[in-house]
Protein backbone atom coordinates (compact mmCIF):
# COMPACT_ATOMS: atom_id res chain seq x y z
CA UNK A 1 0.00 0.00 0.00
CA UNK A 2 1.47 3.35 -1.01
CA UNK A 3 1.79 6.00 1.65
CA UNK A 4 -0.79 8.30 0.08
CA UNK A 5 -3.30 5.63 -0.84
CA UNK A 6 -6.63 5.61 0.96
CA UNK A 7 -8.83 2.54 0.71
CA UNK A 8 -12.53 2.23 1.49
CA UNK A 9 -13.82 -1.34 1.74
CA UNK A 10 -17.46 -2.20 2.44
CA UNK A 11 -18.04 -5.19 4.72
CA UNK A 12 -21.73 -4.73 5.52
CA UNK A 13 -24.22 -2.58 3.61
CA UNK A 14 -27.62 -3.66 4.96
CA UNK A 15 -29.86 -1.91 7.41
CA UNK A 16 -32.12 -3.25 10.17
CA UNK A 17 -31.11 -6.92 10.15
CA UNK A 18 -28.89 -9.34 8.18
CA UNK A 19 -30.34 -11.04 5.11
CA UNK A 20 -28.12 -13.92 3.97
CA UNK A 21 -29.37 -15.98 1.06
CA UNK A 22 -29.31 -16.60 -2.65
CA UNK A 23 -31.19 -13.38 -3.44
CA UNK A 24 -28.60 -11.13 -1.76
CA UNK A 25 -25.38 -12.79 -2.93
CA UNK A 26 -24.30 -9.93 -5.19
CA UNK A 27 -24.89 -6.98 -2.87
CA UNK A 28 -24.54 -8.85 0.41
CA UNK A 29 -26.62 -9.37 3.51
CA UNK A 30 -24.42 -8.20 6.40
CA UNK A 31 -25.28 -5.11 8.41
CA UNK A 32 -23.29 -1.89 8.57
CA UNK A 33 -19.51 -1.99 8.62
CA UNK A 34 -17.00 0.03 6.59
CA UNK A 35 -13.21 -0.24 6.69
CA UNK A 36 -10.98 2.72 5.85
CA UNK A 37 -7.23 2.19 5.52
CA UNK A 38 -4.13 4.09 4.69
CA UNK A 39 -0.58 2.83 4.98
CA UNK A 40 -0.50 3.31 8.75
CA UNK A 41 -4.01 2.98 10.16
CA UNK A 42 -7.16 0.92 9.88
CA UNK A 43 -10.39 2.69 10.84
CA UNK A 44 -13.65 0.77 11.24
CA UNK A 45 -17.02 2.50 10.93
CA UNK A 46 -19.78 0.67 12.82
CA UNK A 47 -19.80 -2.93 13.99
CA UNK A 48 -22.76 -4.61 12.36
CA UNK A 49 -22.35 -8.22 11.24
CA UNK A 50 -19.95 -7.11 8.52
CA UNK A 51 -17.28 -6.67 11.19
CA UNK A 52 -17.19 -10.45 11.73
CA UNK A 53 -15.48 -11.40 8.43
CA UNK A 54 -13.40 -8.23 8.71
CA UNK A 55 -12.12 -9.41 12.10
CA UNK A 56 -11.14 -12.78 10.66
CA UNK A 57 -9.21 -11.06 7.87
CA UNK A 58 -7.47 -8.75 10.33
CA UNK A 59 -6.18 -11.70 12.35
CA UNK A 60 -4.91 -13.48 9.26
CA UNK A 61 -3.04 -10.35 8.20
CA UNK A 62 -1.71 -9.83 11.72
CA UNK A 63 -0.23 -13.33 11.86
CA UNK A 64 1.42 -12.85 8.46
CA UNK A 65 2.78 -9.44 9.50
CA UNK A 66 4.18 -10.85 12.75
CA UNK A 67 6.09 -13.46 10.80
CA UNK A 68 7.64 -10.57 8.88
CA UNK A 69 8.68 -8.74 12.03
CA UNK A 70 5.76 -6.36 12.62
CA UNK A 71 5.13 -5.01 16.12
CA UNK A 72 3.31 -7.23 18.59
CA UNK A 73 0.42 -4.93 19.49
CA UNK A 74 -2.52 -4.77 17.10
CA UNK A 75 -4.10 -1.30 17.17
CA UNK A 76 -7.69 -0.94 15.93
CA UNK A 77 -10.01 2.07 16.02
CA UNK A 78 -13.79 1.71 15.78
CA UNK A 79 -16.20 4.63 15.32
CA UNK A 80 -19.84 3.96 16.14
CA UNK A 81 -22.59 6.14 14.73
CA UNK A 82 -25.02 4.92 17.40
CA UNK A 83 -25.78 1.72 19.28
CA UNK A 84 -28.86 0.31 17.58
CA UNK A 85 -28.61 -3.44 17.07
CA UNK A 86 -27.70 -3.39 13.40
CA UNK A 87 -24.65 -1.23 14.13
CA UNK A 88 -23.22 -3.20 17.07
CA UNK A 89 -24.50 -6.76 16.66
CA UNK A 90 -21.21 -7.99 15.22
CA UNK A 91 -19.07 -6.72 18.11
CA UNK A 92 -19.46 -9.85 20.31
CA UNK A 93 -18.11 -11.90 17.38
CA UNK A 94 -15.24 -9.58 16.44
CA UNK A 95 -12.28 -11.95 16.83
CA UNK A 96 -9.55 -9.33 17.50
CA UNK A 97 -11.48 -8.15 20.58
CA UNK A 98 -10.67 -11.49 22.24
CA UNK A 99 -6.91 -11.18 21.71
CA UNK A 100 -4.76 -9.84 24.56
CA UNK A 101 -2.32 -8.34 22.04
CA UNK A 102 -5.08 -6.11 20.59
CA UNK A 103 -5.63 -2.51 21.70
CA UNK A 104 -9.19 -1.67 20.70
CA UNK A 105 -10.17 2.01 20.67
CA UNK A 106 -13.91 2.70 20.49
CA UNK A 107 -15.46 6.14 19.98
CA UNK A 108 -19.06 7.21 19.62
CA UNK A 109 -21.76 9.53 20.92
CA UNK A 110 -23.50 9.55 24.26
CA UNK A 111 -27.13 8.70 23.54
CA UNK A 112 -30.14 9.11 25.81
CA UNK A 113 -27.80 10.09 28.62
CA UNK A 114 -25.90 6.79 28.49
CA UNK A 115 -22.12 6.59 28.17
CA UNK A 116 -20.90 4.60 25.19
CA UNK A 117 -19.37 2.04 27.55
CA UNK A 118 -22.68 1.58 29.38
CA UNK A 119 -24.60 1.06 26.15
CA UNK A 120 -22.15 -1.49 24.76
CA UNK A 121 -21.89 -3.32 28.08
CA UNK A 122 -25.67 -3.52 28.36
CA UNK A 123 -25.92 -5.10 24.90
CA UNK A 124 -23.56 -7.87 26.05
CA UNK A 125 -25.14 -8.60 29.43
CA UNK A 126 -25.58 -12.36 30.13
CA UNK A 127 -29.30 -12.09 29.38
CA UNK A 128 -28.39 -11.35 25.76
CA UNK A 129 -24.84 -12.63 25.26
CA UNK A 130 -22.69 -15.43 26.74
CA UNK A 131 -19.65 -13.13 27.06
CA UNK A 132 -19.64 -9.83 28.89
CA UNK A 133 -17.91 -6.92 27.18
CA UNK A 134 -15.33 -6.65 29.97
CA UNK A 135 -14.50 -10.36 29.57
CA UNK A 136 -13.12 -9.85 26.07
CA UNK A 137 -9.34 -10.12 26.41
CA UNK A 138 -8.29 -7.10 24.37
CA UNK A 139 -7.27 -3.82 25.95
CA UNK A 140 -10.36 -1.67 25.40
CA UNK A 141 -10.17 2.13 25.43
CA UNK A 142 -13.64 3.68 25.12
CA UNK A 143 -14.36 7.39 24.87
CA UNK A 144 -17.52 9.38 24.38
CA UNK A 145 -17.17 11.74 21.45
CA UNK A 146 -19.07 14.97 20.85
CA UNK A 147 -19.55 17.08 17.76
CA UNK A 148 -17.13 19.60 19.25
CA UNK A 149 -14.34 17.01 19.11
CA UNK A 150 -11.90 15.95 16.45
CA UNK A 151 -10.05 12.67 16.48
CA UNK A 152 -6.55 12.39 15.06
CA UNK A 153 -4.70 9.21 14.11
CA UNK A 154 -1.16 10.30 13.48
CA UNK A 155 0.99 8.73 10.84
CA UNK A 156 3.84 8.86 13.36
CA UNK A 157 1.99 6.92 16.08
CA UNK A 158 -0.56 4.23 16.87
CA UNK A 159 -2.89 5.82 19.40
CA UNK A 160 -5.86 7.98 18.36
CA UNK A 161 -6.07 11.29 20.21
CA UNK A 162 -9.21 13.30 20.91
CA UNK A 163 -9.11 17.11 20.81
CA UNK A 164 -11.67 19.87 21.08
CA UNK A 165 -12.20 21.42 17.65
CA UNK A 166 -11.41 24.85 19.12
CA UNK A 167 -8.09 23.60 20.41
CA UNK A 168 -5.20 24.59 18.20
CA UNK A 169 -3.15 21.57 17.17
CA UNK A 170 -0.01 22.71 15.37
CA UNK A 171 1.60 19.45 14.39
CA UNK A 172 -1.09 17.82 12.23
CA UNK A 173 0.58 16.40 9.14
CA UNK A 174 -1.21 15.92 5.79
CA UNK A 175 -0.90 12.14 6.16
CA UNK A 176 -2.59 12.13 9.60
CA UNK A 177 -6.19 10.91 9.63
CA UNK A 178 -8.47 13.61 11.03
CA UNK A 179 -12.05 12.72 11.96
CA UNK A 180 -14.80 15.20 12.76
CA UNK A 181 -18.46 14.54 13.51
CA UNK A 182 -21.82 16.18 13.80
CA UNK A 183 -24.97 14.85 15.38
CA UNK A 184 -27.92 14.32 13.10
CA UNK A 185 -31.21 14.32 14.96
CA UNK A 186 -33.06 12.72 12.07
CA UNK A 187 -33.05 9.25 13.63
CA UNK A 188 -34.99 8.03 16.68
CA UNK A 189 -34.55 8.38 19.59
CA UNK A 190 -31.54 10.62 20.12
CA UNK A 191 -29.92 10.89 16.71
CA UNK A 192 -26.68 9.52 15.27
CA UNK A 193 -23.19 10.72 14.44
CA UNK A 194 -22.15 11.54 10.90
CA UNK A 195 -18.38 11.30 10.41
CA UNK A 196 -15.97 13.02 8.05
CA UNK A 197 -12.53 11.44 7.60
CA UNK A 198 -9.82 13.54 5.96
CA UNK A 199 -6.24 12.71 4.97
CA UNK A 200 -3.84 13.99 2.30
CA UNK A 201 -6.45 16.34 0.89
CA UNK A 202 -8.99 13.52 0.45
CA UNK A 203 -12.20 13.17 2.44
CA UNK A 204 -14.95 10.64 3.09
CA UNK A 205 -18.31 11.34 4.74
CA UNK A 206 -20.23 8.49 6.38
CA UNK A 207 -23.90 9.41 6.83
CA UNK A 208 -25.99 6.40 7.67
CA UNK A 209 -29.34 6.30 9.52
CA UNK A 210 -30.33 9.81 8.57
CA UNK A 211 -33.55 11.11 7.04
CA UNK A 212 -33.85 14.01 4.63
CA UNK A 213 -35.74 17.27 4.92
CA UNK A 214 -37.68 19.43 2.50
CA UNK A 215 -35.06 21.30 0.51
CA UNK A 216 -32.30 18.97 1.68
CA UNK A 217 -30.51 18.50 4.99
CA UNK A 218 -28.66 21.82 5.13
CA UNK A 219 -26.34 20.83 7.97
CA UNK A 220 -25.34 17.59 6.29
CA UNK A 221 -24.87 19.31 2.94
CA UNK A 222 -22.50 21.81 4.55
CA UNK A 223 -20.66 19.06 6.44
CA UNK A 224 -20.22 16.93 3.30
CA UNK A 225 -19.27 19.83 1.03
CA UNK A 226 -16.64 18.79 -1.51
CA UNK A 227 -16.07 15.30 -0.10
CA UNK A 228 -14.53 12.79 -2.50
CA UNK A 229 -16.91 10.07 -1.33
CA UNK A 230 -20.27 10.30 0.44
CA UNK A 231 -21.64 7.08 1.92
CA UNK A 232 -25.31 7.88 2.52
CA UNK A 233 -28.33 6.00 3.83
CA UNK A 234 -30.76 5.22 1.00
CA UNK A 235 -32.99 2.59 2.55
CA UNK A 236 -36.30 3.38 0.89
CA UNK A 237 -37.83 3.80 -2.50
CA UNK A 238 -40.07 6.86 -2.60
CA UNK A 239 -43.28 4.82 -2.80
CA UNK A 240 -42.20 2.81 0.26
CA UNK A 241 -41.45 6.00 2.17
CA UNK A 242 -44.87 7.51 1.43
CA UNK A 243 -46.99 4.32 1.34
CA UNK A 244 -50.34 5.29 2.94
CA UNK A 245 -50.80 1.81 4.39
CA UNK A 246 -47.32 1.61 5.93
CA UNK A 247 -45.44 4.92 5.66
CA UNK A 248 -41.76 5.04 6.61
CA UNK A 249 -41.67 8.76 7.33
CA UNK A 250 -40.01 9.43 10.67
CA UNK A 251 -38.17 6.09 10.71
CA UNK A 252 -34.86 7.93 10.43
CA UNK A 253 -33.86 6.66 6.99
CA UNK A 254 -33.61 8.29 3.58
CA UNK A 255 -34.97 7.68 0.13
CA UNK A 256 -32.72 7.42 -2.89
CA UNK A 257 -33.79 10.92 -3.89
CA UNK A 258 -32.82 12.35 -0.49
CA UNK A 259 -29.34 10.83 -0.71
CA UNK A 260 -28.85 12.12 -4.25
CA UNK A 261 -30.01 15.60 -3.26
CA UNK A 262 -27.33 15.79 -0.56
CA UNK A 263 -24.67 14.49 -2.97
CA UNK A 264 -25.61 16.99 -5.65
CA UNK A 265 -25.89 20.04 -3.39
CA UNK A 266 -22.71 19.15 -1.49
CA UNK A 267 -20.87 18.66 -4.80
CA UNK A 268 -19.29 15.39 -3.72
CA UNK A 269 -17.24 13.27 -6.09
CA UNK A 270 -19.01 9.95 -5.62
CA UNK A 271 -22.16 8.74 -3.85
CA UNK A 272 -22.37 5.28 -2.34
CA UNK A 273 -25.92 4.22 -1.49
CA UNK A 274 -25.91 2.43 1.86
CA UNK A 275 -28.05 0.82 4.57
CA UNK A 276 -30.12 -1.09 2.02
CA UNK A 277 -33.53 -2.28 3.09
CA UNK A 278 -33.49 -6.02 3.88
CA UNK A 279 -36.43 -6.53 1.50
CA UNK A 280 -34.43 -5.26 -1.49
CA UNK A 281 -32.87 -8.23 -3.28
CA UNK A 282 -30.08 -8.10 -5.86
CA UNK A 283 -32.42 -7.46 -8.78
CA UNK A 284 -34.07 -4.57 -6.99
CA UNK A 285 -30.72 -3.12 -5.93
CA UNK A 286 -29.63 -2.97 -9.58
CA UNK A 287 -32.77 -1.00 -10.40
CA UNK A 288 -32.18 1.30 -7.41
CA UNK A 289 -28.66 2.02 -8.63
CA UNK A 290 -29.99 3.06 -12.04
CA UNK A 291 -32.63 5.29 -10.45
CA UNK A 292 -29.93 7.01 -8.39
CA UNK A 293 -27.73 7.55 -11.43
CA UNK A 294 -30.60 9.43 -13.03
CA UNK A 295 -30.44 11.96 -10.19
CA UNK A 296 -26.70 11.94 -9.50
CA UNK A 297 -24.61 10.37 -12.23
CA UNK A 298 -21.69 9.18 -10.10
CA UNK A 299 -23.81 7.00 -7.82
CA UNK A 300 -23.29 3.34 -6.99
CA UNK A 301 -25.18 1.00 -4.71
CA UNK A 302 -22.80 -0.30 -2.07
CA UNK A 303 -21.86 -3.98 -2.25
CA UNK A 304 -20.06 -6.17 0.25
CA UNK A 305 -16.45 -6.35 -0.83
CA UNK A 306 -16.61 -3.14 -2.87
CA UNK A 307 -13.33 -1.21 -2.77
CA UNK A 308 -12.81 2.46 -3.57
CA UNK A 309 -9.28 3.86 -3.79
CA UNK A 310 -8.54 7.54 -3.34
Amino acid sequence: MKQHDLLIRLWGVRGSYPVPGEKTVEFGGNTSCVEIRNRKHRLILDSGTGIIPLGEKILREYQADRENGAEETLHLTVLLTHTHHDHIQGLPFFAPAYQAYCSLYLFGPQLLGEDLLSSISLSMEPTFCPVRFEEMNSKKIIQNMTDTDKLILRNSGNHPTLYNIREKVDDIAPEDLTITAFRSYAHPKDGVFVYRIAVNGKSIVYATDTEGYVGGDSRLIAFARGADVLIHDAQYLEHEYTDPANPKQGYGHSTIEMACEVAKKAQVGKLILFHHDPSHDDDQMKKIEKIAQGYFKNSVAGKEGMEIWL
